[in-house]
């Protein structure tokens, strides 16, 4: 986590860190409050280019153009919506909207034995094939790449959401290889 960063630093002339809230493999996801629009709390993804190798950065930007060009061009009730990107000299940053609750591997890591009852495993499942289904229906089809119980979240009123879109492509039938995002 970069230092820089911490409760009530003020980023992009509008929006204040509430806390850190995770970290990723290039940066820190933080909990934030947008100062123009009546405090609204956003999440805002910060990646640290300081703090990166050469490789990193060449990593960490295809990740941070394929997430913002496939989420700015979609719409689903349970993929988090774009507000705004924007940089300075040390840092790369994406707002979005904030996710109350926890992802689905902390949920299993929390309860007793790590399961789910039934209802709960078929609803889940049930909204990723559900959005699954709208991602690959795009035109071109988006390949998400990374269902795993830490890129799926749960909020407190057993709503699904998938996020992380790092290493999702867009993919056309004449093509061999996947291609990067628009």
């Amino acid at each position: 986590m970069d230092a820089s960063l911490g409760p009530g630093a003020r980023l992009g002339g509008r929006y204040r860190i509430v806390a850190a809230i995770g970290e990723g493999g290039f940066g820190t996801v933080y909990k934030a409050r947008d100062e123009r629009r009546h405090g609204r709390i956003v999440a805002l993804k910060a990646i640290h280019m300081v703090a990166l190798s050469a490789q990193e950065k060449i990593d960490a930007t295809d990740s941070f153009n394929r997430e913002i060009g496939l989420l700015s061009h979609v719409s689903h009730r349970t993929l988090p919506r774009i507000h705004e990107h924007f940089t300075d000299p040390d840092h790369w940053y994406v707002v979005m909207d904030y996710i109350e609750g926890q992802t689905l591997e902390d949920t299993l890591q929390r309860i007793p034995g790590g399961r789910l009852p039934l209802y709960q495993v078929i609803k889940i499942g049930m909204e990723l094939c559900d959005v699954l289904t709208y991602l690959h229906n795009q035109n071109p089809p988006i390949i998400f790449r990374d269902v795993k119980p830490a890129n799926v979240m749960l909020t407190p009123w057993s709503k699904v959401y998938l996020i992380d879109f790092g290493i999702a492509s867009c993919f056309t039938l004449d093509q061999k290889k996947e291609r990067p995002a628009r």
